[in-house]
């Protein structure tokens, strides 16, 4: 699913729910909606975030747009934030990452990057987290090895978002 896509796909959901999402302001107003850091096409997510901002409160939210959101969507859980929370982009301060790379390479090496906060290996996955997500998109990772033919192209990998939000030292984890 193209991330372009995604504020259609939330804001019509919203509207068969019978939910009212709150509009911008201007010329061509649109549904008040923001989500992380945008990925390439071809990179899955496995557990994104979306803002939404909606006219008034709604106590079966979940149930609502779990019911009318297209095959493959789920909201797993709902935080309703402050007033004077920041936007989700500058809360989307880490992101975690599996990445595996078809052809035979030292990916430990090729990812020596100080972005990276912390890294393992799992199974054939190379499992790391970054810093920043809008300024270290997985592309400035991807681009070099293509550009120095170490491998052909996205083609040559996979690569899974695990996770967008803040790092916890304490749960090891990237979570909102």
């Amino acid at each position: 699913m193209p991330h372009i896509a995604l504020a259609q796909i939330f804001s019509r959901t919203a509207s068969r729910a019978g939910l009212k999402l709150i509009m911008t302001q201007g010329f061509s107003p649109r549904a008040k909606i923001s989500f992380a850091p945008e990925l390439p096409a071809g990179v899955v997510a496995l557990a994104e975030v979306v803002e939404m901002f909606f006219e008034s409160n709604c106590s079966d939210l979940m149930e609502k747009m779990n019911e009318n959101l297209p095959e493959g969507f789920n909201i797993l859980r709902i935080i309703e934030t402050p007033e004077d929370a920041p936007s989700l982009g500058k809360f989307c301060t880490h992101a975690e990452y599996l990445i595996r790379i078809k052809k035979d390479l030292d990916i430990q090496e090729r990812f020596n990057n100080p972005a990276i906060i912390k890294s393992k290996f799992v199974n054939d996955w190379f499992n790391f987290i970054i810093k920043d997500p809008a300024q270290n998109p997985i592309g400035s990772f991807i681009k070099p090895m293509i550009k120095e033919n170490l491998i052909s192209g996205w083609q040559d990998v996979n690569i899974v978002r695990v996770s967008v939000g803040r790092y916890d030292e304490i749960s090891d984890a990237v979570s909102i």
